[in-house]
């Protein structure tokens, strides 16, 4: 039995994280079993999420978890592609998760107009100490944006750069079904966790403006949560 832990649903996505959301998904899209529990990220082998149990072993880091599940179950979501699309579909992963998530993940936890309705989400029911802790966990991720350097761009500058990404998801789905093609591949996990947190979370960020504009993104979302996330069927755009 394989144990997925996580941060648990919230804003209407099987989980905010992209990471968390992009290794359930690989999970149901590659049929293995699993059981999710909600972590205690302190508790975590690399202070992150997500993680998986299997064989009496904790994996931390969705890539080296997914890695572990080909090796134990086999590579099923490879079938029928060559080593050119397995390559580029590599970098296209690596684009979303050290470029795109730099600027998510700011425009939530650091912009102005959405701090607070994180920390209401995340820290609300701790009263005072949860707005200190939300304090230090503001000061760490503002040192960690910063370090890689999204951060010593201007907010306008951050969105023109995001309008870039989005119209580069556009491109690279055209008119298929899925990123994969005829059906939902590997790299299908990782852009439907990104394009499912751009469109449902009621948080106000031009990925949400953008991605909600574009049909073909709204489209994907919606196959993708029939096809892997029917419990979430509520979510679908119409």
């Amino acid at each position: 039995m394989v144990v997925l832990q996580k941060f648990g649903p919230h804003f209407g996505v099987p989980d905010p994280s992209p990471f968390v959301m992009k290794l359930e998904t690989y999970l149901r899209l590659a049929n293995i079993d699993y059981t999710p529990v909600n972590a205690d990220l302190r508790k975590a082998p690399k202070g992150k999420l997500p993680c998986i149990e299997m064989d009496g072993k904790i994996i931390p880091d969705s890539y080296f978890a997914i890695e572990a599940l080909k090796e134990k179950f086999g590579d099923p979501l490879a079938s029928g592609l060559t080593e050119l699309q397995l390559a580029q579909h590599h970098m296209f992963r690596v684009g979303l998760e050290n470029h795109t998530y730099f600027m998510l993940f700011p425009y939530r936890w650091l912009h102005p107009q959405n701090a607070p309705t994180m920390q209401k989400a995340f820290f609300g029911k701790m009263g005072l100490p949860g707005k200190l802790i939300f304090k230090i966990v503001q000061r760490d991720m503002r040192r960690t944006v910063h370090g890689q350097g999204m951060l010593r761009h201007s907010w306008e500058e951050i969105d023109s750069m995001i309008a870039v990404d989005i119209k580069a998801l556009e491109t690279l789905l055209d008119e298929k079904p899925f990123f994969g093609g005829d059906e939902p591949k590997e790299i299908d996990a990782t852009t439907f966790s990104y394009v499912a947190n751009m469109l449902v979370p009621e948080i106000d960020t031009p990925f949400r403006k953008l991605a909600r504009a574009s049909r073909p993104l709204i489209d994907y979302h919606n196959r993708m949560t029939e096809k892997v996330f029917p419990d979430y069927k509520d979510t679908m755009i119409i």
